[in-house]
């Protein structure tokens, strides 16, 4: 009896797996389940040849300058999410542009009769010869970096900070202290959570800032993804498009994009932290450079950092595929603003 119950169960058996694999459900249920690769972050600091390097899944995406040869420390370039640079470090007109930097073009210790004009470092600098065409270390005016800190990656995620003083011949006048957090998204997208801090360590910091002439900070993109020569294309988030719509324009994030070869657009956007209580006015050229203004009480006037005290900012910049709105920028300034980017 139990013989002739185990044979039925057997043919049972053998019906339903003929059965599962004709709907091809016996090919799912024997399979592993498919996993996706998870997006990684890596940093590299050389500080021999003064390069930190940001791979994304293998890839490096984000090269930071700040050898003793250059003015300032500075980003160049940016890279896509497919890979492409995105800004220049240097271009005519305006080669003190430095792809993606800090600075301020009037900023004066107490007690010294000259200020320092960091936004212009470039022009600080000596000649080999009257006809020479551009200027080279050492520089007058100028921000040095000191030490990168607290260097951490957890899975997708880096985490550190560096400290930089900026100076006025050999007087040193303001430091600086910034936090990085570059976080891996995925499909060679990323995101680069980037604050500072303007100490006047050293006495109290008179700053005169006119509309234009300071970067807090400033991007510039290269030939290929600008407006005017690239068929880029400048976004606010209050529907503003190009210059035309968006320069001296209130925003609360602005992304410039750019087609790929193939057709498919690609791009760049920065957005205001909540805590810099925006939106802010913007400066946008079609020719490539644009950046957040400051808030009212700090843009266009002039204020002094006391001694001990700082003028900080934060934002976040998100390279990612699409234009700004298969690219779901302004969802994802939502997320940053909640903390979820």
């Amino acid at each position: 009896m139990m013989r002739r119950i185990c044979e039925r169960w057997s043919m049972v058996m053998m019906a339903a797996t003929c059965l599962l694999g004709t709907l091809g459900v016996g090919k799912a249920l024997s399979e592993e389940p498919a996993t996706t690769a998870k997006a990684t972050i890596a940093v590299s600091i050389d500080d021999q040849a003064g390069r930190l390097t940001i791979r994304v899944d293998g890839e490096p995406k984000i090269v930071y300058c700040y050898d003793d040869s250059v003015d300032l420390p500075h980003f160049d370039p940016f890279c896509s999410a497919s890979g492409r640079p995105m800004t220049v470090k240097m271009t005519d007109p305006y080669p003190h542009h430095r792809s993606f930097w800090v600075g301020e073009k009037h900023v004066q210790l107490a007690g010294q009769s000259q200020h320092a004009d960091v936004y212009n470092a470039l022009y600080s600098g000596v000649k080999a010869s009257p006809d020479a065409k551009r200027a080279v270390a050492p520089f007058r005016d100028r921000v040095t970096h000191v030490s990168f800190e607290d260097l951490k990656i957890d899975e997708d995620t880096a985490t550190f900070s560096e400290m930089l003083t900026w100076h006025h011949g050999s007087t040193p006048v303001l430091d600086e202290h910034r936090q990085y957090r570059v976080r891996a998204l995925g499909d060679g997208e990323y995101f680069l959570d980037f604050a500072f801090q303007l100490t006047a360590a050293y006495g109290d910091v008179t700053v005169k800032r006119d509309a234009s002439h300071y970067a807090i900070p400033y991007i510039r993109m290269n030939d290929t993804f600008n407006v005017e020569s690239g068929g880029g294309r400048i976004v606010n988030s209050e529907g503003g498009i190009n210059q035309e719509g968006t320069d001296k324009q209130t925003a609360n994030w602005v992304d410039y994009n750019a087609p790929m070869s193939g057709g498919e657009r690609e791009g760049l956007a920065c957005f205001l932290h909540p805590s810099t209580g925006p939106p802010h006015l913007w400066l946008t050229r079609d020719y490539g450079t644009w950046g957040p203004r400051a808030p009212k009480a700090f843009h266009a006037t002039t204020f002094t950092i006391a001694q001990g005290e700082s003028y900080q900012q934060h934002v976040g910049l998100l390279v990612h595929h699409g234009d700004s709105q298969s690219g779901q920028v302004d969802k994802r300034y939502q997320d940053f603003c909640d903390g979820r980017l």
